[in-house]
């Protein structure tokens, strides 16, 4: 069975924090203690920024790789697409040329 997250209040009572309620209940400590202490620091606040920041600019940079790929895309199917269709047009002419004319 998983143990739940200690500094998650929505998860199932686990042993730090009935200690806690035990050190509040008996006066050794306050709420207003336990909530001070519960508090970020600042460090990991800009932490967390810094790596939202880094996830933001990897989705940025992935989503201009993206749309490179599409104008790459839409620049060869312009130069690729005429040759494919002369290609097929000779090739069309061609077999045609082959077959036995019923006309004569």
């Amino acid at each position: 069975m998983a143990a739940g997250n200690p500094w998650d209040p929505a998860s199932a009572p686990n042993a730090a924090g009935l200690l806690l309620d035990h050190f509040v209940a008996s006066g050794m400590v306050t709420q207003e203690m336990l909530n001070i202490s519960k508090k970020s620091a600042s460090c990991f606040v800009n932490f967390s920024r810094l790596q939202q920041i880094t996830n933001i600019q990897a989705e940025i940079y992935q989503t201009n790789l993206e749309i490179e790929l599409l104008r790459l895309e839409k620049d060869t199917a312009d130069v690729v697409h005429p040759s494919f269709l002369a290609l097929f047009t000779i090739a069309k002419t061609w077999k045609q040329s082959k077959r036995p004319s019923t006309d004569e």
